[in-house]
């Protein structure tokens, strides 16, 4: 008495076998053999205690023991194996997890009710990506990225806050490789991939996309949003960003050339390719759902510019306007507040006539005149039809930008222009006549290499004059033997023609034939 039982198998349950390198179940004594015979119901003169019997499990009829799903043999390395082992040993230990569960479901399902505190929660909650091993790189890019020496170096860092900072001081593009080659991943890029294999929270996320003083820093935001998030998803967390009017370069190969982050994250989710790189598809009926959204921008992006330019009548607060939701469908109401405060994308909050209030991008809103009646007076002050007023005009229907937008992409793919296809990757002579930066130690190899000093100058001359010397002797002879030719040729020309005159009259006289004489004596 006062010693504790000795764990044993569960009765009716035969004890799975001990994975490799944990020690054996452990076995029975003799003593709680003995109690067990000694309790055993089958005894006649002794009759089972109720409350032993209560206690005691009930044996299962013809129950297979638990295995692990993965492993006929019980193996350590694996954590299932493991559990099912300890599991055998300890029959509550199943229980226990079970009322966890149940504690985890219950405190999920009372924090739902509460906004903030989902709201808070999601916030440090990490952010789902849907292939946690490749992140949705093509092969080729990430081979080149793990191989990388700068991203070998990033793996040194392990915060969210060092890779910013790699991000504000190197980042300078917005490209895949860096400027004249397609082997060399850059900056941004190899950042990106760190930022996968460290993974994010929502708020961290949102401290990218929101980001002020580096637009490169919001670049990478939105790839990994692009990259990492499920389709479904993509319009819920970049559709506020693609009116937002910050502009930065793109690339350094085209200086000059300024790009807004809205019409960047417009191209994200338009086009399939990112320069060199294939961008994860989109399945087509969700790419239908996103060109309903991406439709009317440029009517968006023009009622903006309008609206920005009379910004003091938006901040008037119950100032009449009418507002476009989601649905394309405009809505009277009237001006709560004016949130400016990301000024590249300002945000007007609306009280609509049922009550209710949203919150709706600075494009999305027109003024709506207090006494407004229609006239027909045909005044020059209005506006021709080719410049509307957007600070009053509504535009064409969104189910009118749609078929347009559908029927560029239609002749695009038809009869596309050379702007549509992808940059040739740079060869190698291309290459080399790039630009580029050199430190002071390669200046100093290439003037070694190629630098010829005055010494070998002056040598080279003598050489070259004795090379050239049997040219101009050849020179001079030929010039000595045309002048003694043409001197010759005058005094032929001289006296030739006196002798060839004598002897052409007698030849002459020889021709003449005349009498025979015969002499005698």
């Amino acid at each position: 008495p006062g010693r504790p039982a000795m764990p044993g198998p569960v009765p009716g349950k035969a004890p799975p076998p001990a994975p490799a390198g944990l020690p054996p179940a452990p076995k029975a004594s003799r003593t709680s053999e003995r109690a067990a015979s000694w309790n055993d119901s089958s005894r006649p003169d002794r009759q089972p205690d109720p409350k032993l019997a209560s206690q005691q499990p009930v044996a299962a009829v013809d129950e297979e023991p638990v295995r692990c799903h993965l492993h006929r043999k019980p193996q350590l390395g694996c954590k299932i194996c493991r559990r099912v082992y300890y599991s055998a040993l300890d029959p509550l230990a199943q229980k226990k997890d079970d009322r966890s569960k149940d504690k985890l479901m219950s405190d999920k399902s009372r924090g739902d009710g509460n906004d903030e505190d989902s709201a808070r929660r999601r916030a440090v909650e990490a952010f789902e990506v849907t292939n946690k091993q490749t992140f949705n790189f093509n092969s080729m890019l990430r081979d080149q990225i793990l191989k990388n020496t700068y991203f070998k170096t990033l793996m040194n860092i392990d915060t969210f806050e060092g890779v910013v900072d790699e991000l504000y001081q190197y980042a300078e593009t917005a490209e895949v490789y860096g400027a004249g080659t397609t082997t060399v991943p850059s900056t941004l890029f190899c950042c990106l991939f760190r930022l996968f294999t460290i993974g994010l929270s929502y708020d961290e996320l949102s401290q990218l996309l929101d980001s002020r003083d580096w637009p490169y820093v919001r670049c990478c935001g939105f790839l990994y949003i692009r990259f990492g998030c499920a389709p479904e998803k993509l319009w819920d967390l970049l559709g506020d960003y693609t009116l937002d009017d910050q502009e930065f370069e793109p690339s350094k190969l085209q200086p000059g050339f300024a790009l807004t982050c809205g019409e960047y994250v417009e191209a994200l989710l338009m086009d399939e390719r990112y320069y060199y790189t294939a961008l994860p598809r989109i399945p087509v009926g969700v790419k239908k759902k996103i060109e309903e959204h991406l439709a009317p921008l440029p009517q968006y992006r023009r009622r903006t510019i309008a609206n920005k330019k009379v910004l003091h009548s938006f901040q008037e607060v119950g100032a009449p306007i009418e507002a476009c939701l989601k649905d394309g469908e405009w809505v009277p109401g009237t001006i709560v507040q004016l949130l400016d405060t990301y000024p590249t994308r300002i945000m007007v909050r609306v009280k609509l006539e049922d009550g209710r209030e949203a919150t709706t991008h600075l494009g999305k809103v027109i003024l709506r005149d207090k006494n407004r009646a229609r006239s027909r007076s045909r005044s020059p002050r209005r506006g021709r039809v080719g410049s509307p007023d957007w600070t009053r005009h509504r535009g064409k229907s969104q189910a009118e930008m749609v078929e347009e937008l559908r029927a560029k992409q239609r002749e695009r793919a038809v009869c596309s222009s050379g702007k549509e296809y992808p940059r040739r990757p740079m060869g190698f002579e291309a290459g080399l006549a790039v630009r580029r930066e050199q430190g002071s130690a390669e200046t100093q190899l290439i003037q070694e290499d190629t630098y010829a000093s005055l010494e070998r100058r002056q040598r080279r001359r003598p050489m070259r004059d004795e090379e050239e010397e049997p040219d101009r002797l050849d020179f001079r002879r030929s010039d000595e033997e045309q002048e003694r030719q043409r001197r010759l040729m005058q005094i032929y020309e001289k006296y030739g023609q006196q002798a060839s005159g004598a002897s052409a009259g007698g030849s002459r006289g020889a021709d003449v034939e005349g009498p025979d004489i015969m002499r005698l004596g």
